[in-house]
């Protein structure tokens, strides 16, 4: 199926050429095309040069049409000037120097990529190379450079093969867009890393949103300060829900099994409000804690641990932390006591969370897509590819 030639300049969005002859084989579409002027100044300051000494083809692949691959045919011309012996060329600047293909076809190639079209799928359709593809994609990520670093920043560790935890991820908390990924979460290997940065950079930075960490509260008190680590509400609450469980459990030892079915067919209902639930499952719940005190005790913290992280106001919030706190440090359950003494430990850096409301949302997301990265690709052994294909994906728009 042939085009008119006014409806393919169109879409080629070229008003210097012209198409003078299209070529339908049986996959891509040529197209020849022709400068509008016949004539070139001449460089050394002579007059218009209109004589055309030698020419050479130049090809260029563009994004398809009526799904054929388009591939650009225009012959360079070597002019000859009347005046001096200078034999020009005409110049490649609307076209692109040494490229074999035009900057919207690989744009394109990269976006369809990030939206999940298979490599594979977009080189035939574009009639390049499964390995092209991949070098738009994935090793022209910004060249492994990492990012600036913005106001807020979240620092997690992930698994480059299970059971190990020796790589540390950094992501924009505004963005989500990944900075940096390198090899080791050690406190020295992340103050490197910070150092390595620009004071000016540092000095941006307004908060570092972690889980509850040693060696990464080690290295960015080391960097930052006292004011720069924030603990995730998130981890706040997997406290009261830990709690939950080992208490949960120890009532399941107790009861026969199908008892202990039933108790734990409602476990995605304990840290929910009363207004949440149904009527069934609101009356399982109540009656469950009317013959456990234990575990109405703890349902009970657990549902002041989730209304706390709702608050907007620091300095009645660092309060209301201090007395849920010392309610469980009094309590006999074993359980509430220890995440009492966690609480504790991490209170400035819990505190500070109310202030700044930044979350590791961005940063546990860019973690799940490692870990899809990983294994659609059957494991990365190389470094540097993995590094790569990380910043490539989960900087993706």
């Amino acid at each position: 199926m042939l085009m008119d030639f006014h409806g393919i300049e169109v879409v080629l969005g070229l008003p210097a050429f012209r198409v003078i002859h299209q070529v339908l084989g049986p996959q891509p579409l040529a197209l020849p095309l022709e400068r509008r002027d016949h004539h070139l100044v001449c460089p050394q300051g002579g007059p218009c040069c209109s004589r055309v000494k030698a020419s050479r083809p130049r090809c260029l692949r563009d994004v398809p049409i009526l799904e054929h691959p388009v591939m650009r045919w225009l012959p360079l011309r070597r002019f000859a000037c009347p005046d001096c012996r200078h034999r020009p060329w005409e110049t490649r600047e609307p076209l692109g120097e040494r490229t074999q293909w035009t900057p919207r076809l690989s744009h394109q190639g990269r976006a369809a990529c990030w939206r999940g079209c298979p490599g594979n799928e977009l080189a035939r359709r574009s009639g390049l190379s499964a390995r092209t593809v991949f070098r738009w994609t994935f090793e022209r990520s910004r060249g492994g450079r990492p990012r600036q670093l913005g106001r807020a920043i979240g620092l997690e560790a992930y698994a480059r093969r299970k059971g190990h935890r020796d790589t540390t991820l950094i992501v924009d908390g505004d963005s989500g867009h990944p900075m940096a990924t390198f090899k080791g979460r050690r406190a020295e290997e992340v103050i490197a890393w910070f150092n390595s940065r620009p004071q000016a950079e540092r000095d941006r930075v307004a908060g570092v949103v972690l889980e509850m960490s040693k060696t990464f509260f080690a290295a960015v008190k080391a960097v930052f300060g006292d004011h720069g680590h924030v603990i995730d509400r998130c981890h706040v609450v997997q406290q009261a829900v830990r709690a939950l469980d080992e208490v949960g459990r120890s009532v399941h030892k107790q009861r026969d099994p199908e008892e202990a079915k039933a108790l734990k067919k409602l476990r995605k209902r304990w840290l929910k409000s009363s207004d949440q639930l149904n009527v069934d499952a609101w009356m399982a719940r109540d009656e469950w804690q009317r013959r456990f005190p234990a575990l109405r005790e703890t349902l009970a913290w657990g549902q002041d641990v989730r209304q706390w992280c709702d608050r907007q106001d620091e300095k009645p919030a660092r309060e209301a932390l201090l007395q849920r706190m010392e309610r469980a440090t009094q309590r006999a359950q074993e359980p509430l006591q220890r995440s009492a003494g966690t609480l504790t430990r991490w209170f400035e850096p819990i505190v500070c969370s109310i202030r700044h409301r930044d979350t590791n949302g961005r940063t546990e997301g860019c973690n799940n897509k490692i870990k899809l990265i990983q294994r659609m690709a059957y494991g990365l052994r190389n470094e540097h590819k993995r590094r790569k294909r990380i910043l490539a994906w989960c900087g993706a728009p």
